[in-house]
């Protein structure tokens, strides 16, 4: 069940990062893809299906992010919600094509450290 869930939910991030980087392409070009209600289901869907999947793992491994004992992974929460901050700015509230891309770089920094995270456990900012 873990192994499996565990591709999953790696396969739902990479499906929800490509999917960012894409609606941030197609806005950079104009394109009315962009926008699409379509691609907004889509990508709302890949970000839900990686909350419920990360919420299921945490289920399954019996770990919970609001306890001092596992800080990785309350860092991990913060962090996560950096992300979807700095992707908000970037595709959406954002005015200027400056800070567009200042917070689609900072997400995808942000994410890196998520990831960093993920394969280490170690925290940083909370230990």
């Amino acid at each position: 069940m873990y192994f499996a869930l565990k591709h999953l939910h790696l396969l739902l991030i990479a499906a929800a990062v490509l999917m960012f980087i894409l609606r941030f392409y197609w806005q950079q070009t104009g394109s009315l893809l962009a926008r699409s209600p379509r691609t907004l289901q889509v990508s709302g869907w890949c970000n839900g299906l990686v909350v419920i999947s990360g919420v299921l793992l945490c289920m399954v491994l019996d770990l919970n992010p609001l306890n001092n004992a596992v800080p990785w992974l309350s860092e991990k929460l913060v962090a996560i919600l950096v992300v979807a901050f700095l992707a908000l700015m970037a595709l959406r509230l954002a005015r200027g094509n400056l800070i567009r891309w200042f917070a689609f770089l900072g997400s995808l920094g942000w994410l890196y450290f998520v990831v960093k995270l993920a394969l280490f456990k170690h925290a940083s900012l909370f230990a």
